[in-house]
């Protein structure tokens, strides 16, 4: 077996390999961005670093996910969700995965057995229409003059 990939896997069972160590890993993420966003007023200061927004000057379904996070770092849910809503579903997947809990675990297996089941057609299809949809709600969100 090769060293590196040895390495990388042991790490990767280290640190991600038990409930507690994830969990201890979110809380030190969750520690790192909120003091971050202590100090940077919430990361309202700095470029606009979105690509898609770069590009079309439009935001992006993610845009203001970064601040989002940040606000639910420091308790402002109300301003989190109005910066981005979607952030709110990140958590929960990220806080579902971390503490393992089992339910969510076989739904999100069951989801995932039945997206992949499909003709990649219809995952294409689906996946495009959830961004669409999104981009419009952001867009709205933004009050970008567009809807």
């Amino acid at each position: 077996m090769d060293l590196n990939l040895h390495l990388k896997r042991s790490f990767r069972t280290r640190v991600l390999g038990t409930r507690t160590s994830r969990i201890c890993l979110l809380i030190l993420a969750w520690f790192l961005v909120r003091e971050a966003s202590l100090r940077t007023g919430g990361f309202e200061d700095g470029p606009v670093v979105c690509p898609v927004r770069l590009l079309t000057g439009y935001p992006c379904p993610g845009c203001g996910g970064t601040r989002a996070i940040g606000a639910i770092c420091i308790g402002q849910f109300e301003r989190a969700w109005s910066l981005n809503p979607i952030t709110f579903l990140l958590c929960f997947i990220v806080l579902a995965w971390a503490a393992q809990i089992t339910p969510l675990n076989k739904l999100a297996l069951r989801a995932l057995t039945i997206f992949q089941s499909k003709a990649i057609f219809i995952q294409v299809l689906l996946l495009t229409s959830l961004y669409g949809i999104a981009w419009i709600a952001a867009i709205g969100r933004f009050n970008s003059g567009i809807l």
